[in-house]
């Protein structure tokens, strides 16, 4: 009995070194330059463009993506949880997930009246322009949601 009593501990501390090896490779993602970019400022909706990037009049946009244009800046932090932030009072008023896919092509974003896979048109310091479909003056059609960093 004092023998299996012995051999208790020293597995509970072998399968305890065990799974701290595990965490340790999890808890450091690398970053591509297209993650640091999306993650070094919060991003505000600037306008809806169609295909020829020609700006959509803010009345004919749904009530949600007035919304994100005109109350909301987007965070998107380095542990891919986004934020939603109230532009005025810079409180948190949405949150979710998001990660680049497809070799950086796709921006997928998960946040309540948010959700959906954009197709990154392009991602730079001073700009990010994602391609999506949405009802413009209740018609469903292409768009280009087009953000510019906030500078603080």
């Amino acid at each position: 009995m004092r023998r299996i009593l012995l051999f208790i501990p020293l597995l509970s501390m072998l399968l305890l070194l065990g799974c701290d090896k595990d965490k340790d490779k999890n808890e450091n993602p690398t970053l591509t330059e297209k993650d640091k970019i999306l993650i070094n400022y919060p991003w505000r909706m600037s306008a809806v463009t169609d295909l020829s990037y020609k700006d959509i009049p803010v009345n004919k946009l749904n009530t949600q993506t007035q919304g994100i244009k005109e109350v909301m800046d987007i965070q998107f932090l380095q542990n891919n949880v986004t934020k939603a932030i109230d532009q005025k009072s810079k409180q948190v008023i949405n949150g979710g997930t998001w990660y680049l896919i497809n070799e950086n092509k796709v921006l997928d974003i998960k946040i309540s009246g948010f959700s959906g896979e954009f197709g990154v048109e392009e991602l730079t310091n001073s700009k990010l322009r994602l391609k999506s479909k949405m009802p413009v003056d209740g018609v469903e059609q292409e768009t280009i949601m087009v953000f510019e960093p906030v500078i603080k």
